[in-house]
This record gives structure tokens, sequence and C-alpha cells, in this order.
């Protein structure tokens, strides 16, 4: 049996990460979000409105992820639905840290085991449910494109 050399693990874990696709994210892109689909094995529907676009992703798993996009092409809303909780740290982006910091501390006043709201400047977090009947919403309420509440995202 051959014995792999350390060093050739740690290039080949390196060219695994340089490889991966970026995530369409909160603020980011939406040119992403069709690799986003493919990378998590999800079905996409769009569905287009004068104001801005939806793109609805059904992950294997069951749940359900909408893409929120400004005229502009920027993602200034995320919400789900479903069996599981997705992954928030790749959909939130460079925001997760602040949710994350915020929904930890003791200035959360309505956090328990079955709601998150999350509200700073800049980031607004909801999130609700039990095992296997999850759902939420995120969004930055200074991308919200001119015309369009915060009650679209959902």
């Amino acid at each position: 049996m051959k014995t792999l050399n350390p060093l050739s693990l740690v290039a080949a874990s390196l060219l695994m990460l340089v490889s991966l696709p970026a995530f369409a994210v909160l603020g980011g892109d939406e040119s992403s979000i069709t690799t986003d689909a493919a990378q998590m094995k999800a079905s996409i529907s769009i569905t287009h409105s004068d104001l801005y676009s939806v793109h609805e992703m059904k992950i294997y798993s069951g749940t359900v992820v909408r893409e929120y996009v400004s005229p502009g092409g920027r993602v200034f809303g995320i919400a789900w639905q479903g069996p599981f909780i997705p992954d928030l740290q790749q959909f939130l982006g460079s925001y997760f840290q602040q949710y994350s910091a915020a929904a930890q501390s003791g200035t959360n006043r309505h956090a328990s085991r079955r709601f998150v709201n999350v509200q700073r400047p800049g980031l607004i977090v909801q999130a609700s449910g039990h095992m296997r009947a999850y759902s939420g919403r995120a969004y930055d309420p200074g991308l919200l494109p001119q015309g369009v509440g915060a009650g679209v995202i959902r």
C-alpha cells in the first residue's frame, strides 16, 4: 500500500478550495445563482417583475431557498422554507458574523429555540421553526430596490 505525501495532500486540498464556485450571497451578484443550484443539486426557477426577480431553488433535501435580486443584479434578500435550515454562512456571506454575534448575544430580545429576530443596521434576520419545518428570511434594508418593501421577502 502506497502512503501519500502530506505535502501532496495539502496541495490537493488547496487546489480543491481554489476551484470551488463562488456562491450568490446577500449583497452579492446574481451571476452565481445558477452555480449555487448546480452545487446544491437544486432545481431553479426564476420569476420576474418590474422591480425585482426571484430565483427559487429547490434543494434535494426538500428545502426551498429564494434569492431576491434587484434590477441591477444584486441579491437584496433571501428566504427559506423546508425540513432543513440551509447553510446560512453560505447565503449570508459577509453578513454572517454580524448575524451570528447578534443571535448569540443577550441583546436579541426575541431569541428562543424556535424564533430568532435579529435587527441590526444593515441586516434583518427572522427565522422560526422546529424539527423538519423551518422558515426564515434575511435582508439588508439598504439594498431594497426603490418601491419594494421588505414584505416581498418570504
